[in-house]
């Protein structure tokens, strides 16, 4: 294991939808257990991450991210009050593209990988991605961005089903609604797409193209590139399942070297000059043996500890070194390696096992010799059970509700607390309500 700068702290940002984030509990374990010490903005002290042994401190902070101003704000607060140097770890597409976008403002309180301004948006962005690989060559499904209702008609009507509906911005998304969705039917992709009467959601969205299970492979791509848009670090694995099913983040895979793959990424990586972690999807097609990208994420993936190298390397220790001016060693990674998110597998599973696609016999085979778990290990159990405990009590809540109004309910932000006494923690400034 090399020597890291452990008087470097590291500060995780997750202004996402999702409070079960198992890439902040990965970070936030990976440099906890090598000394480093890790600091998380939460919307709540009961988040399961929060409780693990290795976070050093908390940062209470009800934020969605997207006023620009407090979140400056709120993170210049957090700079005077950690008041050591640290590293920003983005593990949500917003915080990577304002932090990008504000690098000029935030230099001189944190550390921070700088790609190009305006490089993590364009590429988190499923529209500029899609013309960005049409210029560059690089194999993507057919896509369809419908500018009217008339144009969403006749694609409708014209259609082979099924197909992918990709919200463009994610992250710009209304609280609740899916950022990917298998839609099977006209029917279903008119009323996915319209929304509600006096909403005009359809160019919000994409249509893509589905490439059949039967004669395809995903496969997802994670790394880091230093400042020279090197990838000192990259890895190729398997996605074998994924929630939601068919359409969703990894669940169940496995590290696979893929040296076509890579060369393609590296060639990619190199024509955009980008600078950072990443997380990209491809989807292998059988028949045409090209590698389609899917998406590509300017950030660290969820399931990154899915990969390391056999003196211990990932993604985020790999950024940590080269951020703090160590050299990064090289390694292979370890081949066969495989990463579960346990809840999210058990709930894909069901569905994949339903629709065929999986057997009881293949999904027991699957799971056997299971290298690392995305929530459960045993020096550090307390955010399983927190997750454990939280899961019960949002699906009586979701019932609760879906019996008082007969649907699905928006979902309800937890209130921050000011104070907790386990760990040592601020609160940021309290964001206004968001004028749109």
């Amino acid at each position: 294991m090399p020597d890291f700068d452990t008087s470097v702290a590291a500060l995780v940002l997750n202004f996402g939808e999702y409070p079960f984030h198992q890439g902040s509990l990965g970070v936030i374990r990976s440099l906890g257990s090598v000394g480093i010490p890790v600091f998380a903005i939460q919307r709540s002290r009961f988040i399961p991450s929060g409780a693990s042994r290795y976070l050093s401190g908390k940062f209470l902070w009800k934020s969605d991210g997207k006023n620009v101003a407090h979140f400056l704000e709120g993170l210049a607060t957090i700079a005077k009050k950690l008041d050591r140097p640290t590293i920003l770890v983005p593990t949500d597409d917003l915080s990577s593209i304002l932090i990008a976008e504000n690098s000029h403002l935030l230099s001189s309180q944190f550390t921070f990988a700088q790609p190009p301004a305006e490089l993590p948006r364009s590429l988190a962005n499923k529209r500029s991605l899609y013309h960005t690989c049409r210029r560059l060559g690089i194999a993507c499904p057919a896509t369809f961005f419908p500018e009217s209702r008339e144009q969403l008609l006749d694609f409708a009507g014209a259609a082979r089903f099924p197909v992918i509906v990709k919200a463009i911005e994610p992250w710009l998304a209304p609280r609740g609604a899916k950022s990917t969705a298998i839609v099977l039917s006209r029917q279903e992709l008119l009323k996915y797409c319209v929304g509600p009467p006096g909403q005009d959601p359809i160019q919000s969205f994409m249509i893509q193209e589905m490439i059949p299970a039967s004669v395809s492979v995903d496969w997802c791509v994670h790394g880091y590139c230093n400042k020279q848009s090197q990838p000192i670090a990259l890895f190729t694995g398997i996605k074998f399942r994924s929630y939601p099913a068919f359409a969703g983040p990894t669940t169940l895979g496995q590290a696979v070297r893929n040296d076509s793959l890579e060369q393609q990424t590296v060639e990619l990586l190199g024509a955009i000059g980008y600078r950072g972690p990443l997380d990209m999807d491809y989807r292998f097609d059988k028949r045409d043996g090209r590698y389609y990208l899917l998406d590509f994420n300017p950030r660290l993936g969820a399931q990154f500890r899915l990969f390391r190298t056999a003196d211990g390397m990932d993604v985020v220790r790999t950024m940590h070194l080269d951020l703090t001016q160590r050299t990064p060693p090289i390694g292979r990674q370890v081949e066969g390696r495989k990463f579960v998110v346990e809840i999210q597998d058990l709930l894909a599973s069901r569905v994949y096992i339903r629709n065929g696609a999986l057997t009881f016999k293949e999904w027991y085979r699957s799971i056997r010799k299971i290298d690392e778990t995305a929530w459960f290990r045993w020096d550090d159990p307390l955010p399983f059970l927190l997750l454990s405990l939280h899961l019960p009590w949002r699906a009586l809540s979701r019932a609760r509700w879906l019996s008082i109004l007969g649907r699905q309910p928006k979902t309800v932000p937890v209130r921050a607390e000011d104070t907790c006494p386990s760990k040592r923690e601020a609160v940021a400034p309290k964001q206004p309500a968001i004028q749109r």
